[in-house]
This record gives structure tokens, sequence and C-alpha cells, in this order.
């Protein structure tokens, strides 16, 4: 409800202050004067303002037709004073950030360009000169242009916040199945690797007890079978605890290390693993590392299972933005091909293969071409690692071709006022001092260089003859707006404001040399009281201005430095949240397999060791009791285990306990 609130507050705040704004200027200040305001032009003027702010505050939902119909009640002008119009072209430019934010660039871009053209046709009645006529459109083309740059620049910065809630959104998900996801996987292995064995001791046994007074060989056999199948039971846990205790928690730890620690544990249970990791993945991180050690692990547990003792070969390499993983056995103490596929359930290739094709990679597992046994390949897209060639000129946005139109625009409006047969020669200049924007978000330091060598384009064009005085000045002064964009792009993505504060005199600096050349050739007073070797004058004066436009500069250069900082403090509480979520999702499945592996070595391994002792100490009624009593802790533990568990909150995931995994892993 509050939200609610809130939210109408902010809909409708800026349109209730451009009517109180509109009616203090117009009529409140013309009667405050003492002026007249004719009855009808009081009506349609209140008119055209609450119509505009009604308008307004319905933008959100109809940006286009908010927009189009702000614009048709502007044909106002023909009978009210300029004044009355104040809150209707607020309304309108207000109007068409908001198309820019919620609709398409293009959508943006047809809109301001109806805009510009309806300024056009309501200067003709008014003006009877083409000058003033192109004046009004290369103004309305000034203002439209930035509004849509900045709208664009803004629906951008949604998109990303967009993005970043739908990761989240996915890490949250994962992160509330984890655990359950965790416990079915588990689940899923000791029904395999364990069931079977206790249960054949329990028949077997059930079967010596009923025949025994007629076949006592039975007996004989049967405790054997007891025996071997509690050794099966108890290397087959050992192996399950091992891989468990093995799958490192902390999805930050390198691969290599990782690895490295999974080998280890196999080559205790008995298996021979050579390792053969490139440099690139020994510091990788992220799902293509979590999807590689997971095949990893997946292959060695098969080939334990299949090929016990066989020699098993490991390789990771890193290559043209992949991961290629290879893991493949001697074929030692291995079944044929044929019956080797047939043997498991085939979860394990089938979870191989859904790791891979979920991050759009490949795998592929069968006998070895070239020797016997049997091999896993997978190759897994690793785009991070890629080599990223970027075009030199990177294709510019909506929003820096818009940015660019609005600052080429006002230098040549700016001539196009002093002196409107020198516009021609004054549209090169301005397009060549604000072109470089298009890139101000990739090399900002490089284009601040290159807008302050551009801005030498007109006082070198005068001392040659090739541009007036004035507009040479013109030019200069309008065009110091593309050193402030400039400026404030280096502040906002150049880094952070301690390598930045340089270019505040540095632009200053520069300002202040174009201002003395141009005075300086165009015969102004600087140059008669520096004349005759007056230079240390022009020097001081020089320091002088770059003292007192360093000000200025300076206020352009923090509202970059507080763009950035606003933008790395979204972007941070964004990783946290992520880091939260992914962590907590690390530590439940963890918990999961330490909790599990915790209740295998204290309920069903006791029972299949003593399975193995009353075994052999030939007591077959104690070997099938503690049979009996191992499948029953087994049954109940996969009940446990394929229920379902409430998740923890990714805010009560601590910044310690990563570290606190990885001490006690």
């Amino acid at each position: 409800m509050i939200v609610a609130i809130m939210g109408h507050i902010r809909n409708w705040l800026l349109p209730v202050l451009s009517a109180v704004v509109q009616l203090s200027v117009w009529p409140g200040l013309t009667l405050l004067r003492g002026e007249a305001v004719a009855a009808p032009q009081l009506a349609v003027g209140l008119a055209v303002t609450a119509s505009a702010v009604a308008v307004l505050g319905v933008r959100r939902r109809f940006p286009v037709a908010a927009t189009l119909t702000i614009e048709a009640v502007t044909v106002a002008e023909f009978v009210v004073p300029d004044q009355a119009l104040l809150a209707a072209m607020v309304a309108g430019v207000v109007a068409l950030y908001s198309v820019a934010v919620l609709r398409p660039a293009g959508t943006a871009v047809i809109v301001a360009s109806v805009l510009t053209g309806s300024a056009v046709l309501r200067s003709l009645p008014r003006y009877d000169s083409p000058v003033d006529i192109g004046g009004e459109a290369l103004v309305s083309l000034a203002i439209y242009a930035a509004t849509v740059g900045a709208g664009h620049g803004r629906r951008q910065w949604l998109a990303g916040r967009r993005d970043a809630e739908r990761e989240l959104a996915r890490a949250e998900a994962a992160r509330g199945t984890a655990a359950t996801t965790e416990r079915h996987r588990l689940a899923r292995e000791l029904h395999d690797v364990s069931a079977h064995h206790l249960t054949s001791v329990v028949v077997t046994a059930d079967a010596a007890r009923r025949l025994g007074d007629r076949r006592p060989e039975l007996t004989a056999d049967a405790l054997r079978l007891a025996a071997e199948g509690g050794r099966e039971t108890v290397a087959a846990l050992h192996r399950l605890v091992t891989v468990m205790r093995s799958s490192a928690a902390d999805e930050e730890s390198p691969l290599e290390e990782r690895i490295a620690e999974l080998a280890a544990g196999f080559e205790r249970l008995g298996q021979r693993v050579s390792l053969d990791l490139a440099a690139g993945p020994a510091g990788l991180t992220g799902p293509a590392a979590e999807a590689a050690f997971g095949i990893v692990r997946e292959a060695l547990t098969n080939a334990l299972r299949y090929a016990p003792g066989a020699a098993v070969r490991v390789v990771v390499r890193e290559a043209d933005g992949a991961l290629d993983v290879l893991v493949e056995d001697d074929g030692a103490a291995a079944p044929a091909p044929e019956a080797r596929q047939g043997l498991g359930s085939g979860r394990g290739t089938a979870g191989m293969r859904d790791r891979a094709t979920g991050l759009g990679g490949t795998l592929e597992a069968g006998p070895r071409r070239d020797a016997a046994g049997w091999s896993v390949r997978a190759r897994l897209p690793h785009p991070s690692s890629a080599v990223r060639r970027r075009p030199a000129l990177p294709s510019p946005s909506w929003a820096d071709t818009a940015t660019v139109l609005a600052v080429a625009a006002l230098p040549v409006v700016a001539v196009l006022i002093e002196r409107p047969a020198a516009t021609a020669a004054a549209c090169l200049p301005a397009v060549l001092h604000a072109l470089p924007l298009l890139w101000r978000r990739r090399a900002p330091w490089t284009v601040l260089l290159l807008v302050s060598a551009s801005a030498w384009i007109p006082p070198v064009a005068l001392a040659y003859g090739l541009l007036p005085s004035d507009v040479a000045w013109s030019l200069a002064v309008a065009g110091a707006c593309a050193e402030c964009v400039a400026l404030h792009a280096v502040a906002a993505f150049a880094g952070p404001a301690a390598h930045t504060w340089p270019a505040i005199p540095a632009t200053a600096g520069g300002a202040a040399l174009t201002a003395v050349a141009l005075d300086v050739f165009g015969g102004g007073p600087l140059e008669a009281e520096g004349g005759g070797g007056g230079l240390p004058f022009l020097v001081f004066f020089a320091l002088f201005l770059t003292v007192f436009l360093a000000l200025p500069m300076a206020g352009v250069w923090g509202s970059g430095v507080f763009v950035r900082r606003r933008r790395e403090r979204v972007t941070r509480r964004e990783d946290s949240a992520l880091t939260a979520a992914v962590w907590s999702a690390v530590v439940e499945a963890y918990e999961e397999r330490q909790r599990i592996a915790a209740e295998l070595r204290q309920a069903v391994l006791r029972h299949a060791d003593d399975v193995v002792v009353h075994a052999e100490r030939g007591d077959l009624d104690g070997a099938a009791e503690q049979a009996r009593a191992g499948l029953a802790a087994m049954r109940e533990l996969l009940a446990v285990l394929r229920r379902t568990k409430p998740s923890t909150k990714p805010e009560e995931v601590s910044s310690s306990q990563p570290e606190q995994i990885r001490r006690s892993a």
C-alpha cells in the first residue's frame, strides 16, 4: 500500500510542480505587474495547462499518446503568449523522455521527428525568414535529441537492472532447490551402490536357513556371500563418502585445486589417476569450471565402479573460449564395452551430458577408439575466457548518436543567430568537434583529447581568415558543451575519482588557451594589451581564466563521479545479493553432503561392517540381522532424502561462510 502511494506521489509530483510554476509565471506574475489578461486568453491558457498536467500524469502508461496529445495542445500558441505554454513545453519534453525510457529506440526517434516537424510547421506562420525557421528546427532538434539520448540511456540502465534481477531470481531458484537436488542425487547413488548388496545377503541367508537341513553346503556359501556382499557394500559406500567429501563446497576454489583434491581421494581407493591440467584453467572458476569438475567427478566414479584399479588420465585444457575435458581409462579389470554400456542406471552419463548441454557444450562417452578402455570427452563454452576483439570504433548506441546531434546543433544555432550567412561554414567544425563523443563510454580519455584538439579548429580557421571573428567565438563558446560532456564521461567511465581529477585543470586549461588564441587572432583587447612582447601578460591571463573555468568544470566532473558511484553502489548491491544467493545454495548442498556422509558412517556403514564380522565368525543369523538393519537404515535415510526441506534465506548467509566452508572442507 505504501509503495503504491509513493508511486502515485512520484508520478504526479512533476506535473503538479509544473502547473504551480506555470500559474506563478503566467498569469500570476503578469497580474502582479498590473498588466491585463484577456478573459479568452486566460481561459485558453488555463485549459492548456490543465490538459498538459493531466496528460503528463498518465505518461508512464501511454507515453506515445501522452507526448502527441501534449504537442497537439501547443497549437494554442497562436492564441496565448509564449509564457502561458511553459508547462506544456516542459510536459512535452518529459513525455518524450518517457517514450525513450519505456519504448524501443526506433519509436522514440519517430516521435522526436514528429515533434521536430511540428515545431517547424508552427514556425512557418510566425517567421518570414527561412533562417529563423531553420533556427527553430535546429533548436528543436537539439532539445529532442538530447531528451531521446538521456531517455535511452536510462532505458539501458533499467534493462541492466532487470537482467540483474532475473539473474538473482535464477540464483534464488537454484538456492531454493539446492539441498533438495543434492538429496535426490545422493539418494539415487545410495540406491545404486549398496541396496542390492545388502538385499542379496538377506535373501541368501534366508534360503540357507530354510534348506540347511537338506543341503548343509548352502550355509557355507551363504556365509561367503554375506562376507563378500558386506565388503562390497562397505567399499561402495566408502567410495560414495569419498566423492561427497571431495565435492569442494567452495565454488571459488581454482579448478586445478579441486580436481587435484578429487583425484587424491580416488587414488586412496586404489585408482591410478594422472592429471594434465593446462595453465589456463588453474585459476578458473564459474559455471564452466563447476561443470568440468562435475564431469570429471562422475567419470572417475564410473571408472572406479566399472574398472577398479585402472589407470585414468584426466586432461583439462582451455582453448578458443572453451574448456576441453577428457577422462579416459585403460580398461583394466573392465567388462567388455557392450556389457559396460549396460551396467548401471545410465543416469551418470545423462547427468554429465546435461551439465555440458546446459552451457551450450557437447559430451561424448563410449569405448576408446585407439585402445582398450572408456573415454569421456566434453567441450564446455567459456565466453569469459575467450579473447574478445573489440572493433577500433565500436558501434555507437542511440543515446550516443542523440548526444552528438544535440551537441553539434548548439554551435550551429549560435552561428545562425549571430550571422546566418556563415551557417553552412559552421556545420563542419561543429560536427567534427562533437563526433568523438560517440565513443565516450569506451575510450573517455581519448575522446576528451580529441574534443580538446578539435576545439582549436575555430582559432586556426580565424587565424587563416577562413572564419570571421564572431562566428569563431560562437563556435567556441557554444561548442564548449562538447568538452563538458567529454569531461563528464571521463569522471563516469574512466576510473575512480582519484585517477580522473586531473581532467579538470586539463579541460579548463585547454578552454582558456582556446579563448586566448581566439582573442589574439581576432585582434581583441588581449592582443592589443599583450602586443609588443606582452607574452607574460597572456600567460597570466590564461592561468587566471583556467582557475576561473575550473570551478564549473569541477561541477561537471563531480556530476560524473556521482553517476559512477551511484552505478557502482547499485551493481555492488546486486552482486552482493547474487553472491549471497549462490553461497546459500553452495552451503546447503555442502551441508547435505556432510550430513548424509555422517549418517552413512554412523548407521549403514556400521551395519555393513557388522555383516562382514558376523559372516567371518560363521554367524549367519547375525549377518542376516545386520543386513536387515542396514537395509532399514538405508530405507530410512532414503525416505529422509526424498522429502523436501525448507531453504535458508539468502540474507542468513554471512560473508564469512565461504572461509568457514573452506576451513571445514
